[in-house]
Parts: structure tokens; C-alpha cells; sequence
């Protein structure tokens, strides 16, 4: 099966000196800070949209947050493996490794899509342990994403995409994001433990590297633009009920007159 045209090694290396290049130009900044001198909330474990978790996002940027403790990230990486969104992750990963043939191959067949599937359980687990846990309790620096919020639509998109370079340390200052780059090149490394020999290789791991980059900005961008939010917003327009327990809209986002 043919390969995709755009190599995601060079798709990540173009994105990278994009980043550098631009570095010096203005950036919409989130207005949320980190305030150190805040007590310690628990973590909010709700989902958004039944199935998607929001609990790794910091929606109102007006309005400054508590650090999370080691303990809590710890938690939130673990709350995001038992989490419904993980099972279908790694699903989706599955079915677009065998329709565009970018991942690695176990056979034909059942067991063969199986046990894809099981590599790709394996990989967003560990990449969740690095970039969610262990290396933002070593590096003092927080995992979640903090949306913009406001701006044009073109500096809300660069500000996904310098998030997967740039964060906020624990005290509140920015900090190149160690957590991220690293974390998936670490988990990139540790899934040739469990990959075929013929797909162990420096450029594979690159191009996993680069895979996973890519996927956190597409995240980063519904996150940034609201995603089942603005899903849940028109269910609420065409009276459809909402289910208990899922989360509202961010509070920076004004309510339609036709909401109830």
C-alpha cells in the first residue's frame, strides 16, 4: 500500500522551523496565569461530550489557576488511560494505520489488526505517563493546555501550535515544553520494544515522534476552538437533552439567546 506524499518527519521538521522562525513575532498570550499562591482544587474529572475529557484543559483564560501537584498529574494520566476517549484513541489509530499503511505490521487478518491495536494501546499510554506525568513532575511544569481564548482565528491556531513547544512552569512562568518534546520522543523509543524488527529504525522513530506532534496540535485546536462544546451548544439549539454530568461550555464563550 502506497505511503502518504508528505513524510511526517518533514511535516514535524517544517513545523518546527516554522515555530523557530516565528518566535520573535507577537503571539496572542492567554490572560490565565498559574498562581502559585492559590490553594490546591482537585482536579475536575468531567468529560465533554460524553466521551471527550476536559479536565486537561484550561478554558477560561480570564481567570487564574492553582499548579497541580505531582500527585495530580500523576492522577490525570491515569484518569485519561481508564477514560472511554483511550479505548476509541487507540481505535482510531488503528483503522488509519491500516487505511493509509503508516504503521507497523503484525500479519493479516483478525490477530494481525489486533494486535495493531494492542501497539497502539501501548504507545498512547505511555506517551500519556511521559508527557502527563513523569516528566512534568520532574521538569515542574503543568500538562494542561491553556486556551487563548480570543484573537483571529489565524493567531488562536499559532497559539495551538506554540503550546506544543511552550508552557507554563509550575510558578507560572513560561518554559520551553520539555514535558511534550521529550515525552514523545521517550515513548517513540519505548514502543521498539514491542515493534516488528523490520519497523525498528532511528527515521521510524523520528516519524513516530513526528505523528505524535501532529496529533497533539489537532488536539490542541479543538481544544483552542471549543470542539464538543460548540457540538453540545447546537444540541442545546435543537432541544436535544443533555446528558448529567457533562461539562459546560467554557465561560469566556457567550450563551445564544436560545439556550436554555
Amino acid at each position: 500500500m502506497p505511503r502518504p506524499c508528505l513524510n511526517p518527519r518533514y511535516a514535524a521538521l517544517i513545523l518546527g522551523l516554522w515555530f523557530c522562525v516565528g518566535a520573535r513575532g507577537h503571539f496572542c498570550a492567554a490572560q490565565a496565569r498559574i498562581d502559585p499562591s492559590l490553594p490546591e482544587a482537585p482536579v475536575p474529572y468531567k468529560r465533554s461530550f460524553f466521551i471527550i475529557p476536559g479536565y486537561e484543559t484550561v478554558h477560561d483564560p480570564n481567570i487564574p489557576v492553582p499548579p497541580l501537584s505531582s500527585k495530580q498529574k500523576f492522577e490525570m494520566a491515569a484518569h485519561k488511560v481508564f477514560d472511554p476517549s483511550y479505548v476509541i484513541g487507540a481505535g482510531i489509530s488503528t483503522t488509519y494505520d491500516e487505511a493509509v499503511g503508516v504503521g507497523p505490521r503484525y500479519g493479516d487478518g483478525a490477530a494481525g489488526v489486533g494486535k495493531l491495536y494492542l501497539y497502539n494501546a501501548a504507545n498512547l499510554a505511555s506517551t500519556f505517563f511521559f508527557t502527563d506525568a513523569l516528566l512534568p513532575a520532574a521538569f515542574h511544569q503543568d500538562p494542561r493546555y491553556f486556551r487563548a481564548g480570543q484573537g483571529t482565528f489565524a493567531s488562536r491556531t499559532w497559539w495551538a501550535l506554540r503550546s506544543n513547544f511552550v508552557t507554563y512552569a509550575d510558578t507560572g512562568r513560561e518554559m520551553p515544553n520539555y514535558s511534550s518534546m521529550l515525552g514523545f520522543g521517550m515513548a517513540s523509543a519505548l514502543s521498539n520494544a514491542y515493534l516488528p524488527s523490520q519497523n525498528i529504525s532511528f527515521g521510524k522513530t523520528m516519524e513516530g515522534w513526528g505523528i505524535k506532534e501532529a496529533v497533539r496540535f489537532g488536539t490542541n485546536l479543538m481544544r483552542e476552538f471549543g470542539g464538543a462544546s460548540l457540538i453540545k451548544k447546537q444540541m442545546r439549539r435543537m432541544g436535544v437533552p443533555m446528558p448529567s454530568g457533562s461539562s459546560d461550555p467554557p465561560a469566556d464563550t457567550p450563551k445564544s439567546p436560545n439556550d436554555n
